[in-house]
């Protein structure tokens, strides 16, 4: 018998609250069911920021663009990457050998190239993408800003790092997002009006950006090659 889609979700979440040191063992671990887990999320909590996030990638995808998919996990992601017709090529880097096992059986599509690495330390040299995309990931590591400075040094000077992660609310967090949870459905209407929608720069640059949806619980962030990781902007907190 499945679990209450409740449950699952409390599970994911926690598995996405896990820290890199331990992170990988649990992604091998947990990789199996992680689609179902997954899609519960992306379905009825993470779709407005999905949404918001699959309309930047194909706003600053060019032709022939080269894109790191980072933290791929089982390549759904990396999927909907290659439906834009300029993508040129994309790798697909995951910290667990499992997840990227899933995904190269799932995706076998000659643009996509699957690495074993880790995102706060990217094996590729500066300048090396047009764009970067990640979701998910950066909240479950101890050092987010880290891989965010990843990001960054590793899109060319005109690239653009479009990344999405999770993160309790301030104040109300817990019960806000118990309630969240609770009322979670493909219909999430409700719930953009009692939490709409917040954005404001990540930098001070006209191609950065912060988007919030349900009162912080989901955020997506643009940067670019101006844009300074450092901690006064904190693009990545976590309480």
């Amino acid at each position: 018998m499945q679990p209450p889609d409740r449950e699952r979700l409390r599970s994911y979440l926690g598995l996405l609250g896990l820290h890199r040191g331990d992170g990988v063992a649990a992604y091998d671990a947990a990789a199996e069911v992680y689609d179902g887990f997954a899609r519960i999320w992306d379905d009825r909590i993470a779709a407005p920021a999905l949404a918001h996030f699959n309309a930047l990638v194909a706003q600053h995808m060019k032709p022939g663009a080269n894109v790191l998919d980072a933290g791929a996990g089982t390549g759904e992601r990396t999927r909907v990457l290659l439906r834009h017709g300029a993508t040129a090529h994309v790798v697909a880097l995951d910290g667990s050998q499992a997840m990227l096992a899933l995904a190269s059986g799932k995706l076998r599509d000659p643009r996509v190239a699957f690495v074993r690495g880790d995102v706060t330390r990217l094996p590729f040299p500066d300048n090396s993408f047009d764009l970067v995309a990640s979701t998910w990931v950066v909240e479950t590591l101890d050092d987010p800003r880290s891989a965010v400075r990843e990001f960054v040094r590793v899109i060319k000077p005109e690239g653009i790092a479009i990344y999405a992660f999770c993160s309790l609310p301030e104040g109300r967090g817990g019960a806000l997002l118990k309630r969240v949870i609770e009322l979670a459905a493909p219909d999430s209407g409700p719930l953009s009006v009692l939490l709409p929608e917040l954005e404001r720069p990540f930098h001070q640059c006209e191609h950065s950006s912060l988007r919030q949806f349900f009162g912080g619980l989901t955020t997506v962030a643009v940067v670019a090659k101006c844009c300074v990781i450092e901690p006064a902007h904190l693009p990545c907190k976590l309480p």
